[in-house]
């Protein structure tokens, strides 16, 4: 696991990888890490991943896990328009990739649906709303209530 991790860290971290990176929107540089990042908690769940006390045998965990961990980074990471709205005064200026995070991406997501909102419904929806319902979703999902056919 350490070899592979090492190799995936190499690989995402080489320039045309990264340039790739930056001709995404911030949702599909999000889809792209979190299509990686399933495929790591799938590999791992092969191990005898245990998280929270479950060990993840299933589909529906997977996904449960993958839900908290998102809503768990959307809180902490600091990587979106708004970050980039505080603490500049623009929404410009930011790399693409900087944006292709839970919260960048969200942000971004909410600001195309909502284009006529304020900056702080933009917020609220982003860091509170989101994640709240990500979080119970992914709960549900990862207590082995929930099974996929």
């Amino acid at each position: 696991m350490a070899v592979v991790f090492a190799v995936i860290g190499i690989t995402t971290t080489m320039r045309p990888f990264l340039m790739f990176l930056a001709g995404l929107n911030p949702l599909y540089g999000l889809v792209l890490y979190y299509a990686i990042l399933y495929v790591c908690l799938v590999a791992l769940s092969k191990f005898e991943l245990v998280i929270f006390g479950i060990k993840i045998k299933n589909l529906a965990q997977t996904l449960g896990v993958l839900l908290i961990t998102f809503a768990f980074f959307m809180v902490i990471s600091w990587t979106s328009g708004y970050v980039q709205y505080v603490t500049t005064g623009s929404f410009v200026g930011a790399s693409p990739v900087f944006l292709q995070s839970e919260d960048g991406a969200v942000f971004w997501i909410w600001q195309m649906l909502l284009p006529a909102a304020d900056v702080e419904v933009w917020r609220l929806l982003t860091y509170a709303v989101t994640p709240f319902l990500l979080t119970l979703t992914g709960g549900v999902l990862a207590s082995k209530k929930v099974k996929f056919r």
